[in-house]
């Protein structure tokens, strides 16, 4: 589909988000893949104040179309490294409470930075490692999301949000709320819960079980 015909949907994603409260502020960013190029949020705008004319065409080449002079999200870089991998068509990036709290936190496990506590998000996420902190924006943090994302869906970034990607909007969107969730439930139990056994994992069809 071409950008024209999927700016209202993307309108009522963002929207969608900020009302859930996965977002705040102007903090956070997504976008889609189209027929000419990848739809993205601009940069300086919460999700709840965005329009349809308010959305950046962004190209391959880093270039990009603008109908009222906004420029994308500083993390275009991340969103298009993103793309290369072949099944990726919508990236959701987003600085949700309960997961910074963790991206902040010591003595994080960096292989799988949320435990396994629940089955939806067993199976929606799995183990969701944890990047190095790099400057929002950079070719440095982009270059680490998108190696980690080669054999992962998600990525929480050290001191700063999680990253999800997904073969549509709607799925990415998902899982990005699955992953506040099981942080939230981590923070609540302040370690203390019952995860997931490694057999219990694979029943879910986790291919490399935590233990």
């Amino acid at each position: 589909m071409r950008s024209t015909d999927i700016i209202p949907k993307l309108l009522n994603y963002c929207h969608m988000i900020q009302a859930k409260g996965l977002t705040c502020g102007s903090g956070g960013n997504i976008s889609l893949m189209c027929d000419d190029g990848v739809l993205i949020t601009p940069s300086g705008k919460s999700f709840e104040s965005l329009s349809a004319s308010d959305f950046v065409l962004l190209r391959e080449d880093g270039s990009y179309l603008s109908c009222n002079g906004l420029v994308p999200s500083k993390e275009w870089r991340m969103h298009l490294m993103c793309y290369k991998k072949n099944t990726v068509r919508a990236v959701v990036h987003l600085h949700s409470t309960f997961s910074v709290i963790l991206a902040c936190s010591n003595n994080i496990n960096k292989e799988c930075a949320i435990p396994i506590y629940t089955p939806g998000y067993g199976m929606r996420v799995g183990r969701l490692p944890l990047i190095p902190y790099a400057t929002p924006g950079s070719q440095e943090l982009s270059t680490m999301v998108y190696s980690a994302l080669k054999s992962h869906k998600a990525v929480l970034l050290q001191n700063h949000g999680y990253i999800v990607t997904d073969s549509s909007l709607e799925s990415a969107i998902n899982t990005a709320e699955e992953i506040e969730e099981e942080a939230k439930l981590h923070v609540f139990l302040r370690g203390q819960g019952i995860t997931l056994t490694g057999v219990q994992q694979q029943q879910l069809g986790i291919t490399d079980p935590i233990i």
